[in-house]
């Protein structure tokens, strides 16, 4: 019997790529592979069914920290989760390209999933006020050409989870498309143990209609059009509700700009306040019931820099999911669920259309199970594995 693969996976235990994090993991070992899972020391995650590294905390020393870690586990693979600010703040994201490089000084293979890739053509005044960036549009456009190029060339394999992704790699950012593979987000196999009913009542929502968003609060995710549309629709329908299940952005809480963009929120729902709940983070041994409850899920995003938690989940549990009409969505949902970005008014129609005709909304959900089964983990695992086993077979 040969030697179990060996695989090193850095991530952080920060945000939804965590949550990625610790599935993607769980699916990999079913295959029988030996893992090793490196963490920041702020990390609370246990696990005694793999080797868990708990090996960096400075944002000007993690490439190095992590590096010693690899030194002592000796993977095979070495399979490094990115988000530009997953691991600190600028710092850490322009010592990215270090990392990978003594990744590879430890002999392992080098896979590089990018859970987000930003078009250039979305790069532009706009992107800055929404994701509160300050500086000089030309200097942010270099340095992700430059990064992202990099990082690309650095990497034995990079995985993206949309076909849209990979072709921004390939067109925006010149990359070699060899390298750039697309395994989709996974999505967890939900077997409900809960009713529709029995979650409303839970929440006190008993005979009402839920409409949810839930993920952070951000400018991009475009909130404000989801309430400008439920606007339209409250007075209609006093026995609908919206749920915007968000927490504070963890990057930004500390930022003047985020603070009024988060005040200025909740004041614009005041004239329908009695039909919007605001609950904050939602924690994730409570998200089932909220997901399980919605008769809807609403993702209005202005850009599309990665691929949405939110809409795994919602398909995870087989819920008819509304979307703006970018690209990311587009791939995956029919154009009936799609709406023109900022168009609330576009929104309420596609919201009334849902919730006002049942026979609608079920053939939605068996569509969304479909597109579950060919996104599970299972599938997302032995994707993986193979990239892995072509890559060691590459030499």
């Amino acid at each position: 019997m040969g030697k179990k693969l060996s695989v090193a996976v850095v991530s952080s235990s920060r945000g939804g790529v965590f949550s990625y994090t610790q599935r993607l993991v769980s699916s990999l070992q079913t295959y029988g592979l030996r893992i090793h899972l490196l963490l920041d020391k702020g990390s609370k995650l246990f696990s005694d069914r793999w080797k868990i590294y708990y090996c960096w905390n400075s944002e000007a020393c993690y490439p190095f920290q992590i590096f010693k870690a690899l030194c002592a586990c000796k993977p095979d693979i070495v399979h490094v989760q990115h988000e530009f600010f997953l691991y600190g703040g600028l710092l850490s994201a322009l010592l990215f390209p270090i990392l990978l490089v003594l990744a590879k000084l430890s002999g392992g293979k080098v896979v590089v999933t990018l859970h987000g890739v930003i078009p250039m053509l979305e790069i532009n005044k706009e992107f800055l006020a929404l994701n509160d960036i300050r500086g000089p549009l030309w200097l942010l456009k270099i340095g992700l050409l430059f990064l992202t190029k990099v990082i690309v060339h650095l990497a034995d394999v990079v995985i993206v989870h949309e076909g849209f992704f990979a072709e921004a790699l390939r067109n925006d950012y010149n990359c070699r498309s060899g390298k750039i593979h697309v395994i989709p987000h996974g999505v967890d196999d939900v077997k409900e143990k809960l009713s529709a009913d029995e979650a409303k009542r839970m929440l006190g929502l008993e005979g009402r209609k839920v409409i949810l968003f839930f993920g952070y609060l951000a400018k991009y995710k475009g909130i404000e059009t989801l309430i400008e549309c439920f606007k339209l629709l409250a007075d209609k329908h006093p026995d609908w509700i919206l749920i915007i299940g968000g927490g504070e952005h963890p990057r930004l809480r500390d930022d003047a700009s985020y603070r009024k963009y988060l005040s200025e929120l909740r004041d614009s729902v005041l004239p329908i306040r009695r039909q919007v709940r605001f609950t904050g983070f939602i924690p994730d041994e409570d998200l089932a019931v909220y997901i399980t409850a919605a008769d809807v899920v609403v993702l209005p995003y202005n850009l599309a820099m990665s691929s949405s938690g939110p809409f795994a989940h919602a398909i995870s549990y087989e819920k008819p999911v509304i979307a703006s009409d970018l690209p990311p969505f587009r791939e995956v949902l029919p154009l009936s669920a799609l709406f023109k970005k900022g168009d609330y008014r576009g929104l309420s129609e596609k919201i009334g259309g849902i919730l006002g005709d049942e026979s609608f909304s079920r053939e939605f959900s068996l569509y969304m199970r479909k597109v579950k089964e060919e996104r599970s983990w299972r599938l997302v695992g032995l994707k993986t594995v193979e990239l892995y086993c072509e890559a060691l077979r590459r030499g």
